[in-house]
């Protein structure tokens, strides 16, 4: 572990840095752990002390650092729920007349789910008044979500006894409820403070980056434990000698996360060039790690409000995890499951009628089957109504609009996209999304794979029926390199609103042409 100790040659009380082991396993930590060795990061960077004194802090065992940060997280989520229930069970017991207690535990849940983000923001506030417009806004949503849920349910009670809810008294109660949960924020931000200075609730971070920044932000770390992350180790491809080790390369940092367990990666203006990043990024992004990144030019009066998060004068922009991890699939495809049975049993005559007129007008299967490549780079097979001639749909023939193999029917159903919807049996086989990268077939994936970096970052993520490139314009014979960079936005920047829109959008294109 890291012990910080205090420092005897110098007349301020400054932290430092003392390797005995550590989250890092590899042989530089195995040997700064067999030879204990004190090592000052100001005098390494020739950085003037912080100024104010600081007692020395001893960082406890990781294991028991997260134990510490689970329960108070846990007792955060427990003041706000207890901040929210005590007024409205007051005000139920004095006015019990004018609101039930069905309401006051929903009340108290809607408000809790509302404040459940702030409270994550809040663990790396430095100072306890950080955040708190954005709580007492949430705050403010929260009645409006409770009567919008408790109307539904009255709605659909058809004759039955509704709750009543007063909205005069739900707003005395909101306001009484804003200063209890202030008050309890601020305790626990106390709580959280009194742990990080005991060693507990710190986690380990990696800053890529070896130059003045990467230094910079590794002193602010330790000037700020309030923050919650301390350095163990720098990524970057220069071999210095520096106060912390440099425990690899930046392509290597995924074997890196893998070996130490470290969730936090600080990037700060290192070796690897923009684009290097971005793809290692994405090779990480399986772990749930949190990146943060210095914005450039961040000298020219860049704010905490601005970027995030603000650690000894140093801003940090949290890089957005992508929105759908694997832990949000199961809402995704939940959605697609009553999405999907909706379009089908609509669409169901539209379907019959396309299916007889293939059958009709020409020889063959009504489905066009095909090879596309899915999710995780697994092989599934295609539904289209087969707007083709016959053993004329190559594999590795690109299709263009003015394609003689097309037939009659065909030329109707492709433009107008109809020749997709046999897909949502895809949907409700697993196979595909209503909503994500359009699949391609395993010539091309190889191609492209081939020529773009990023290509293989869309299969990490369902296929969809339409997508971000699609509603946008990006179909067919079409710039691959953008369809690319769009889909790839989607993945990371994905929520089930965002799917819904672009449902939405993809309606007047199919009423319009194939680009």
């Amino acid at each position: 572990m890291l012990k910080y100790s205090e420092a005897s040659e110098v007349s301020t009380k400054r932290r430092v840095l003392r390797f005995q082991g550590g989250a890092a396993k590899d042989a530089a930590a195995v040997a700064a752990a067999s030879d204990p060795q004190v090592i000052d990061l100001r005098d390494a960077v020739k950085i003037s002390p912080a100024g104010a004194d600081s007692e020395a802090v001893t960082i406890m065992p990781l294991q028991q650092r997260r134990a510490v940060g689970r329960t108070l997280v846990l007792l955060g989520h427990m003041f706000d729920f207890l901040a929210l229930l005590l007024p409205l069970t007051l005000g139920y017991l004095f006015l019990n007349d004018q609101i039930s207690m069905k309401v006051v535990v929903l009340f108290a849940a809607v408000g809790t789910a509302l404040l459940w983000p702030t409270a994550r923001r809040g663990r790396h506030a430095v100072a306890p008044s950080e955040g708190l417009a954005s709580v007492v806004a949430r705050l403010g949503l929260a009645p409006v979500v409770t009567l919008i849920i408790v109307s539904i349910v009255n709605l659909g009670r058809f004759g039955m006894p509704s709750e009543s809810i007063d909205v005069f008294v739900i707003a005395q109660i909101v306001l009484a409820t804003v200063p209890l949960v202030l008050l309890g924020r601020l305790v626990s931000f106390r709580l959280v403070a009194s742990a990080r200075s005991k060693g507990y609730d710190l986690e380990d971070a990696l800053i890529i980056g070896v130059g003045p920044i990467g230094l910079d932000v590794a002193q602010a770390l330790l000037d700020t434990p309030s923050f919650g992350l301390v350095p163990s180790g720098f990524v970057d491809r220069f071999q210095e000698e520096l106060p912390l080790p440099i425990l690899g390369r930046p392509e290597n940092l995924p074997e890196i996360l893998e070996q130490t367990g470290i969730r936090h990666v600080v990037l700060a203006f290192g070796s690897a060039g923009e684009e290097e990043l971005v793809s290692i990024i994405r090779r990480c992004q399986d772990r749930m790690v949190q990146f943060y990144a210095v914005p450039r030019l961040f000298e020219l009066g860049l704010s905490a409000g601005d970027v995030g998060y603000e650690v000894s004068g140093l801003p940090l922009v949290p890089v957005r995890r992508p929105g759908m991890s694997c832990n949000m699939w199961p809402a995704k495809r939940a959605f697609d499951l009553v999405a999907a049975s909706v379009l089908f049993l609509l669409t169901l005559p539209l379907l019959v009628g396309c299916a007889l007129a293939v059958k009709l007008t020409s020889r063959g299967p009504v489905f066009f089957r095909q090879v596309r490549i899915g999710v995780g780079g697994r092989p599934f097979e295609i539904l289209k109504f087969r707007s083709m001639k016959v053993n004329d749909e190559s594999s590795t023939q690109w299709s263009v609009e003015e394609d003689d193999r097309v037939t009659k029917v065909g030329r109707f159903l492709r433009p107008s996209h109809l020749d997709e919807l046999p897909q949502l049996i895809n949907v409700l086989r697993g196979e595909m999304s209503l909503v994500g990268p359009r699949p391609e077939r395993p010539h091309f994936v190889e191609q492209f794979s081939s020529e773009i970096d990023s290509y293989q970052y869309r299969h990490r993520v369902p296929v969809g029926i339409t997508g971000w490139a699609q509603v946008n314009g990006y179909w067919g014979d079409t710039s691959i390199e953008t369809r690319v960079r769009l889909d790839n936005r989607y993945i990371e920047n994905w929520s089930l609103w965002r799917d819904l829109v672009i449902g939405l959008r993809t309606i007047p294109t199919l009423l319009g042409k194939r680009r």
